[in-house]
């Protein structure tokens, strides 16, 4: 996927449809970020409980002025309909639905991802950066096929997730994997895609982002907009934010260049004390290491070493930059 081009099954993602005359307002309330965008547009957002913490880790696409479609992990579906439901004002005509099940979600990432595109039926005007910018969506074809294309990528590379209803999931995956065949494009699992999403610096909710994290201290700030007006923990979030933080979530690089069975939840030593535990942990295949996660003080510089205790031994670990692959983002850009 870093050289060439990747495609995974990303139908497990859980998939909300919210509309009508209220939806937006109704999360633009549970949202930290600005959800009043052009139709077209994807938001990354985190949805906040009253202290601040967060409760969910979701993009929100707009399909339309009152159509929404809000992407989830397959392990917080009911969750986030719960959350929905529990914010929705009795005198708001809101329809929320769980549609995960009539939607199939391809991943289309690489530096050859528009290439294997443009191949499968897409034409190139259809998806060029300035039809299909970043954090945006278009309806194309896949061939006869109706795909939604969303220009966002939890690999940090150029590419697409496309949606697809159900019934065409089978034949735009065959359409993609002939098309690619002769830019290498090969299938990848979730594994896979753990280790290039930590390579990036991006986070995973249930892991890194729980209800007693803020995104302040996840670093995850520029997606908080106080100044849209009120959202639920907004107030705890702008306290937050003047009184600044004496912990985040900082990279680790572990070991040497072989694997290490570090799976989270490891104790982090400084000077031998414990001060912190592993979050989410994988090995990064294309800087050579085992990358973690650990919330640790804020002034700690990088480069500071520490310690992971493995097993019945200490492994040296060091700090790094919060990014350690494509910190610009370039590769995403294309």
């Amino acid at each position: 996927m870093r050289d060439r081009a990747g495609i995974i099954d990303l139908s497990s993602f859980g998939k909300i449809a919210v509309g009508g005359p209220g939806a937006l307002a109704l999360l633009h309330r549970v949202s930290a970020n600005d959800i009043d965008r052009p139709v077209g547009s994807v938001v990354y957002t985190q949805w906040c409980d009253e202290g601040g913490g967060m409760v969910a880790d979701v993009t929100v696409s707009r399909l339309a002025d009152d159509r929404f479609r809000v992407v989830t992990g397959a392990g917080y579906l009911a969750s986030e309909l719960a959350w929905l439901r529990t914010h929705a004002a009795d005198d708001e005509a809101i329809e929320i639905r769980d549609v995960s099940g009539d939607l199939a979600t391809i991943g289309l990432w690489g530096p050859r991802a528009r290439d294997v595109l443009v191949a499968a039926g897409a034409t190139a005007d259809a998806v060029g950066n300035d039809a299909i910018p970043m954090r945006r969506t278009r309806p194309i074809g896949v061939g006869p096929a109706p795909v939604d294309a969303a220009r966002i990528s939890y690999a940090g590379e150029l590419g697409w997730e496309l949606t697809t209803p159900a019934a065409w999931a089978v034949a735009v995956w065959d359409r993609l994997r002939a098309a690619g065949a002769e830019f290498g494009l090969e299938p990848f699992g979730y594994r896979a895609l753990d280790a290039m999403r930590m390579e990036k610096g991006y986070r995973y909710f249930g892991t890194d982002l729980t209800i007693l994290d803020t995104p302040f201290e996840a670093g995850l700030g520029a997606f908080v907009r106080p100044a849209k007006g009120p959202f639920i923990g907004r107030d705890a979030l702008v306290a937050a934010q003047a009184a600044g933080s004496d912990r985040r979530l900082r990279t680790l690089l572990i070991g040497g260049p072989d694997y290490e069975p570090i799976y989270g939840g490891e104790a982090v030593r400084l000077d031998g004390e414990v001060v912190g535990r592993l979050r989410s942990v994988a090995y990064g295949p294309t800087v050579e290491r085992t990358i973690g996660y650990a919330y640790l003080a804020a002034t700690l510089a990088e480069g500071t070493g520490l310690e992971i205790d493995v097993f019945d031994r200490r492994v040296d670990a060091v700090i790094a930059p919060d990014v350690v692959v494509d910190p610009l983002g370039d590769r995403m850009r294309g």
